[in-house]
């Protein structure tokens, strides 16, 4: 388990992005784990230890919510696998939610990375890296 407070304090990264919240409302009720930005361009990234599927489609929902207008970006669930909860039952959980949002948002992906592939001996996967890509479970 990542501790929220241990989670915001990573160096979360990704090229040419930087900080833009460390847990601080983004919009009214909204309060992502992390976020990066670039331009109008948002990684958003959410620490998750619940086994509570509602969790993660709210968290979807909200992320969806906040990237409408000029705002567009991309989801990442940072999960703690359970016996019930692995990153491949939370992504295909999240896929019939995803496409019947997706056109009403600016939300153009959403990942799901197990903690462990994520943050290994203090250092976070880059978000655009190969190492990511191939680790994290795309929502499609």
């Amino acid at each position: 388990m990542i501790p929220d407070k241990v989670f915001k304090a990573l160096k979360h990264e990704c090229e040419e992005y930087s900080i833009y919240s460390k847990g601080q409302e983004v919009e009214l009720g909204y309060k992502p784990d992390f976020v990066l930005n670039s331009g109008n361009s948002y990684i958003i990234l959410e620490s998750e230890n619940s086994a509570s599927r509602k969790t993660y489609v709210g968290g979807m929902v909200k992320a969806a919510h906040f990237l409408q207008g000029p705002k567009t970006g991309i989801l990442v669930f940072v999960i703690v696998p359970k016996e019930n909860t692995k990153a491949s039952s939370i992504a295909n959980h999240l896929v019939k939610y995803f496409k019947w949002i997706k056109d009403k948002t600016n939300l153009s992906e959403v990942y799901v990375i197990e903690a462990s592939h994520y943050y290994i001996d203090g250092m976070v996967a880059s978000v655009n890296s190969d190492n990511f890509l191939s680790k994290a479970i795309k929502v499609e």
